[in-house]
């Protein structure tokens, strides 16, 4: 029923709240102006993921009304962390402040995921982390609404294919709003995520994530579509740890972002490559052979995180 009802409800909710979010963030001069950090150059209104959220949000209740039982506890979850990230695009707020919201939340996730001390540490850990990793890389048109979507359909298949009912209508849903976002993202931006749109998809991912590990689904398959995501912020993080650089300091140091500052790549074809790079090392996970994985996923990784110097070489 999901791909039948949350996914496309979801993805359409989404598209017609595009504009009145536009509308609404140009008032409130919710704006992001570019400076030298930026991978833009015009002055964007954030905050889209408001519309996302309310896609998610209608593409469940759909469901509900058409014989679907949501997990709407987890959903709350996300929508929570969304509220957050609302609350920085708003008015800025401290890393840590956001940083023991995640943490609270995850904490919580896992309770109502599994339940007990482990799954609440690994709720705690998983949200933290996804939320993080999408929301540093959410700085290009389109990046993360491809991930997204990616996640969401592969998320969705392996629900089904297993019979996982709180894992369907999450993974549709945010399948839905990640691609209803898209035209308004890419190839031109008429809107940006915000950390709205990122704390929401980050916490959905963690939560899915949570939800498949408890349910014996398999974990790299879900895990995979957001490998680039994690290798490229990992990279970047030791890269300016070497250089004892402040890690919470705005940058574009991500392969991504140097893709086109360096490379000379534009948003589109950089979001692209990623989200290619990213499905094709989630299909090697699909047979369930680590080797065939984990050797895909070496070579297709090193290939991106060696893309900015073999770019440049290229084009000399």
């Amino acid at each position: 029923m999901a791909l039948v009802v949350e996914l496309p409800l979801s993805l359409l909710a989404t598209g017609a709240a595009l504009p009145l979010v536009i509308t609404m963030m140009l008032r409130r001069d919710v704006i992001d102006v570019p400076n030298h950090r930026s991978s833009h150059v015009g002055r964007v209104p954030r905050g889209g993921g408001l519309a996302c959220l309310l896609g998610v949000l209608v593409g469940l209740l759909a469901g509900q009304l058409l014989g679907d039982v949501p997990p709407w506890e987890l959903a709350g979850i996300a929508a929570a962390l969304a509220l957050v990230g609302l609350a920085d695009d708003l008015r800025t707020v401290p890393a840590a402040p956001r940083l023991g919201a995640q943490l609270l939340v995850g904490t919580l996730a896992g309770l109502l995921v599994g339940g007990g001390l482990f799954w609440m540490i690994a709720g705690a850990v998983v949200l933290a982390v996804t939320v993080n990793v999408v929301n540093f890389m959410d700085g290009i048109n389109g990046i993360t609404g491809l991930t997204i979507g990616l996640w969401g359909v592969v998320a969705l298949v392996v629900a089904s294919a297993n019979d996982s009912s709180r894992l369907i209508p999450l993974a549709a849903a945010a399948a839905g709003a990640a691609i209803g976002f898209l035209p308004a993202n890419l190839p031109r931006a008429r809107l940006f995520l915000g950390d709205v749109g990122s704390y929401l998809f980050g916490a959905l991912v963690g939560v899915g994530i949570l939800v498949g590990w408890a349910d014996g689904l398999p974990l790299a398959v879900l895990v995979a579509p957001l490998s680039v995501y994690i290798a490229d912020t990992s990279f970047t993080l030791i890269r300016r740890a070497s250089r004892r650089v402040d890690l919470l300091s705005a940058h574009r140091e991500h392969v991504y972002q140097r893709l086109v500052s360096t490379a000379g790549l534009s948003h589109t074809v950089v979001a692209t490559f990623a989200v290619v790079l990213a499905a094709l090392i989630t299909l090697s996970w699909v047979p369930g052979s680590a080797a065939l994985g984990l050797t895909v996923t070496t070579v297709l990784l090193s290939i991106y995180l060696g893309a900015v110097p073999l770019t440049k070489a290229m084009r000399r």
